[in-house]
């Protein structure tokens, strides 16, 4: 990737240890991550039900978040789902801090 694909989203201090946050970025709504060691970035949007998983419980000794609408739950390292009712990967984004900015690459295929 060049530097050209990556776009700043947040202040590494805008995501507090442990919690997620929805930030927009080239018109997407995105869920970012810290789990203290790391940020992750994945859509917002449940692909179950119509929720925003940024408004959910973020558990980072299981690295799962959960829908608030009807609980599934979802790795937020790679999408996947890991638990009912969550069946379709949630779309994940590669991520970068450089100095207190968090970035991501939106261009191509979700990471």
């Amino acid at each position: 990737m060049t530097d050209s694909d990556w776009t700043r989203l947040c202040a590494t201090g805008d995501v507090p240890e442990g919690e997620a946050r929805s930030f927009t970025a080239a018109g997407k709504r995105l869920c970012v991550i810290n789990d203290g060691a790391q940020f992750y970035v994945l859509d917002d949007l449940c692909t179950h039900g119509q929720a925003w998983l940024s408004e959910g419980y973020c558990d980072t000794e299981d690295c799962v978040i959960e829908c608030p609408l009807h609980g599934g739950l979802f790795d937020y390292r790679n999408g996947k789902p890991a638990g009912d009712p969550a069946e379709k990967d949630a779309p994940t984004y590669a991520v970068r801090v450089e100095g207190e900015a968090v970035l991501v690459a939106l261009a191509g295929a979700p990471a």
